[in-house]
């Protein structure tokens, strides 16, 4: 092992510096991190350099002499209740802070435990030991080379399509869903705590106990501003499943957009989708519309869990039903191509068509017997039946899922009054893009186009994400000689202009008034946002 780099666990012949990673052996390892070189249970780990740390403890790579490869050695000190005097291993509990760190202890072994155990998980890196010393717990983790999933992104040219994003994300659903299944969250999903191995696959890093993820703690919380759900910003409040859901989501809209949605609190006024319309445009409404339902604000609107979010991914709403239609057809094939014909027998083909005609005649009459028996009022029925209305709709509706919904067309319709109808409502949820658009055809605050569109059916609660109109590009000026200068700015605003003022001498208008324009006349037509100059006078020229 004396051979063995200390920055990158690589055999380096010894020298000063590293050929492969750059590693200087005479660099110091400051308090209160381990010193370089420290041996860890029995001569096993050979510790190296720092590789992160967090409010719950550090990381550093190491070398397994059991192994014979890198592992990370993740060593749990709290900051604040732990301290390390320099050049030592020991740790000094701080006085006082004895039960608060017993009590953190055991959440740190609990939960590593449970990782431990899902070791199978594809997206996660296996623990292989956990032990206690020096006065504090470790845990030994799979060591793999690996790029941060940002540089891939960057790579991609800063975002990817929907069909190169499935694979790599849905593994990591699994993963989570059998996480959540054993009892435990990650709470701080986001595109820094992902990496791609050379396998190209996704891998989630950055686990830590729950106190590290909510605010009011011991700890000042570790939140990932853009992935962390609003939940996690109040005091008190309770990660569960959804918030992780909430960070998942998150990090997939960044991998499909290059950008990280506004922090959740900042987003509780509007819950709007910050989807740019070039990017809804070419994902699949079902992603789009998965996209909404993990971005949720409020916690009861949003996807619950990842069983839901992998449905939801997984095909758009109409394919479960093609699916089911290719079950049937596969059977129907399976049947024709192993069906053999019976030998006919000696039985004429008279006699057989005899014969079926009696079997069918006494099926019948035993069904009609049944029938009447259990439905003693068929006969009245009978003769008082069904408007055609009504039994279109009995026939339409045996045919139609309880728990699915047509969507229906919202286009053309103004957004404030669809939302207004619909609150309250379980079928589906509105909201807006917040790219809205300049229209000819439909006046501003009207819906312009949604997704998913028209008639498709889809499951209830599924979130409809609307484009609105901004009106027309251009806006006609109002009338505002001899207004006082709040109304006219006030006029102007309300038509979407920015007025800016210039004050100038008048014969006729009086003081403070506005006289009119600087380069337009009321009644002409200037580009929505722009720059409008008011002249404002300043009475008679002395």
């Amino acid at each position: 092992m004396a051979q063995l780099c200390l920055g990158c666990m690589r055999e380096n012949n010894g020298e000063q510096v590293c050929p492969h990673c750059g590693f200087d052996r005479s660099t110091e390892q400051s308090a209160p991190f381990l010193p370089l070189g420290t041996v860890l249970q029995d001569q096993n780990y050979l510790v190296g350099k720092k590789l992160e740390n967090n409010a719950e403890g550090t990381k550093y790579i190491a070398y397994s002499n059991t192994m014979h490869s890198p592992v990370i050695i993740h060593e749990f000190m709290p900051a604040g209740i732990c301290g390390r005097a320099k050049g030592k291993t020991n740790v000094v509990i701080r006085g006082g802070y004895e039960d608060e760190y017993k009590k953190l202890n055991e959440s740190f072994l609990s939960y590593y435990r449970t990782i431990a155990r899902l070791r199978e998980l594809s997206a996660i890196g296996p623990v292989f030991d956990i032990f206690t010393e020096n006065g504090v717990s470790y845990t030994v983790e799979e060591y793999y080379d690996s790029i941060p999933f940002t540089e891939y992104i960057e790579r991609r040219g800063g975002s990817i399509d929907w069909n190169t994003a499935r694979p790599l994300f849905m593994p990591l659903i699994a993963s989570l869903e059998s996480l959540h299944e054993a009892g435990i969250g990650h709470y701080a999903i986001s595109p820094e705590n992902l990496v791609v191995t050379e396998s190209g696959k996704l891998r989630l890093t950055g686990f830590g106990i729950n106190e590290i993820h909510v605010t009011g703690g011991i700890f000042e919380p570790e939140l990932m501003d853009g992935c962390a759900a609003p939940e996690q910003y109040t005091e008190g409040g309770v990660p569960d499943e959804s918030t992780d859901v909430y960070g998942f989501t998150a990090t997939l809209f960044y991998a499909l957009t290059g950008i990280l949605p506004d922090n959740s609190n900042e987003r509780k006024a509007d819950g709007k989708l910050p989807i740019p319309t070039a990017v809804f445009k070419r994902l699949p409404p079902h992603v789009v519309t998965a996209l909404a339902g993990g971005l949720q604000v409020q916690k009861s609107s949003r996807i619950q869990t990842f069983e839901n979010m992998r449905t939801r991914l997984s095909s758009a709403p109409t394919v479960k039903a093609i699916r089911n239609e290719a079950e049937r057809s596969a059977i129907r094939s399976e049947v024709a191509q192993n069906y053999v014909p019976r030998k006919k027998e000696s039985i004429s083909g008279s006699v057989w068509a005899i014969l079926s005609v009696m079997i069918c005649m006494l099926i019948i009459l035993v069904a009609g017997i049944f029938w009447v028996h259990s439905n003693p009022d068929a006969f009245k029925n009978l003769f008082s039946p069904a408007t055609t209305e009504e039994s279109s709709e009995v026939s339409e509706s045996s045919k139609t899922d309880p728990n699915a919904i047509s969507i229906p067309n919202l286009i053309g319709q103004n957004f404030d009054e669809v939302v207004a109808k619909q609150s309250g409502g379980t079928e589906y949820t509105v909201i807006k893009s917040n790219e809205e658009i300049f229209s000819t055809e439909y006046e501003e605050g009207v819906i312009v186009s949604q997704s998913p569109a028209e008639g498709v059916k889809a499951d209830k609660g599924v979130t409809v994400v609307v484009t609105v109109s901004k009106g027309l590009p251009t806006r006609e000026l109002p009338v505002i000689s001899g207004q006082s200068l709040e109304t006219a700015v006030k006029s102007l605003s309300d038509q979407g202009f920015q007025a800016s003022g210039n004050y100038v001498a008048s014969d006729t208008v009086e003081e403070g008034k506005v006289i009119g324009y600087e380069n337009y006349n009321a009644g002409d037509r200037a580009a929505y946002g722009s720059k409008i100059t008011i002249k404002i006078s300043t009475g008679p020229q002395t």
